[in-house]
């Protein structure tokens, strides 16, 4: 059979399944467990009854065993079931050499069992005698992982094939939030769906925006690296994200404050530095020089003054001063992000 490949043969392979078009071998593998999930669970919960589990079914860990003990067990035939049912999980963990012992079991397979392999994180060679046998007989599914804009059509997707909708900018605000994982992402999306009352059937972006933003911590902690980043959309939805959750702004302005002054530092001082020199300068972990790097490539010198001085207006206004009455806190949150994310300035004074 040919090699299959994420969503749409995942697919595929449950619905040979139902149709009864079950396979000696699955073999699973590549950098996205998701679709190794997906395909394994459904394999586990439905080729063996629960009230035969205990006769039919086994799953064995790759870190424990070796391809000898996986075989061993697949060998046997069921006592209540039609197919005996063996799952290898964390099977990445098995060695090189354990997988060539699979090509002779491709060969000369038990008929009555089914083999299930699931090799997460990693992309097996598909040069391999082994691979090359199994796809003979069996089925072989590369996970990959999905792009950044392909996020929110997975959401999307997963939200009308459970028979409700979800509104684009809700679907791009939870793909801000979540970013391109998709276990978290399905969890979520089954939180929404939950959530929904009555015949509504429309998730909108103040739903996605109170059951999935509710940490404020994280977002914030979120909102600062989209800033540092430069990352305009993920910054404004952030923004809108945790300007909703009643801000508390003076708090967000110091922790602001204290990286771009750091930044300022890194200008002045450690730009030529290597990162253990930097990080003794500017009295931080040496792990987390990289951002001040990166951000070197976002800000220059003259536009971290001028945030510096947007972040000392704001702490003010979080404070009373010079604000229009009945303005919040959320609105003022969004009206720094929004001048620090588009301050420009040509001349770097350092």
């Amino acid at each position: 059979m040919a090699t299959k490949n994420s969503d749409a043969d995942a697919k595929d392979i449950i619905a040979d399944v139902k149709a009864g078009n079950i396979k000696p071998i699955y073999l699973l593998h590549g950098e996205e467990p998701y679709y190794i999930d997906l395909v394994s669970d459904f394999l586990e919960n439905n080729i063996v009854a629960d009230e035969n589990k205990d006769f039919d079914f086994s799953v064995l860990y790759g870190g424990e065993i070796r391809m000898q003990d996986v075989l061993a067990a697949v060998s046997s035939y069921p006592m209540m079931s039609n197919y005996r049912l063996v799952v290898v999980r964390e099977a990445q963990q098995l060695r090189e050499k354990d997988y060539d012992l699979l090509q002779l079991y491709a060969k000369k397979y038990n008929p009555k069992a089914v083999l299930v392999i699931c090799c997460k994180h990693k992309k097996l060679d598909p040069r391999k005698s082994y691979f090359k046998e199994v796809q003979k007989i069996g089925v072989v599914m590369e996970s990959n992982k999905i792009y950044d804009n392909q996020v929110p059509t997975f959401i999307v997707n997963y939200v009308r094939e459970r028979g409700k909708d979800i509104k684009d900018q809700a679907a791009q605000m939870l793909s801000t939030l979540v970013g391109p994982n998709l276990s978290l992402l399905a969890t979520e999306c089954d939180k929404l769906i939950l959530a929904l009352k009555g015949d509504e059937k429309m998730i909108s972006e103040e739903s996605v925006q109170k059951i999935v933003g509710m940490n404020r911590e994280f977002n914030s902690y979120e909102l600062l690296n989209a800033v540092a980043a430069k990352d305009v959309q993920k910054a404004n939805t952030l923004a809108l994200v945790v300007a909703g959750d009643k801000v508390e702004l003076p708090p967000l302005v110091a922790v602001f404050f204290n990286f771009f002054q750091n930044l300022m530092v890194y200008f002045k001082y450690c730009r030529n530095m290597d990162d253990n020199s930097a990080a003794d300068k500017m009295g931080i972990r040496p792990f987390f020089v990289r951002q001040y790097r990166d951000a070197t490539t976002k800000y220059n010198g003259f536009q971290v003054l001028k945030v510096i001085g947007i972040l000392r207006e704001y702490d003010m206004k979080s404070k009373g001063v010079d604000i229009m009455p009945g303005t919040t806190n959320g609105q003022l949150l969004q009206e720094m992000i929004y001048k620090i994310m588009h301050c420009n300035g040509k001349n770097d004074p350092f």
